[in-house]
């Protein structure tokens, strides 16, 4: 089974932004992964430290909702 990014990053390894590929269909490396999807994302573009952890805009749009 693969690695999820968050494993690859606590190995030491970069991984791309789940958004910029997806959507933009660019590469952009990061060491940040969001503890509710566990995929890389851009730190202040496609997520945040907010509320003391990583979160990427798909996940902490409804935390910041409430």
């Amino acid at each position: 089974m693969p690695k999820t990014d968050k494993e690859r990053i606590e190995d030491d390894e970069w991984v791309n932004c789940w958004i910029c590929e997806t959507v933009f269909r660019r590469k952009r490396e990061t060491r940040r992964y969001c503890m509710q999807c566990e995929r890389g994302f851009c730190e202040g573009e496609h997520g945040s430290f907010a509320y003391g952890h990583g979160t990427c805009v798909i996940h902490g749009v409804h935390k910041a909702d409430r």
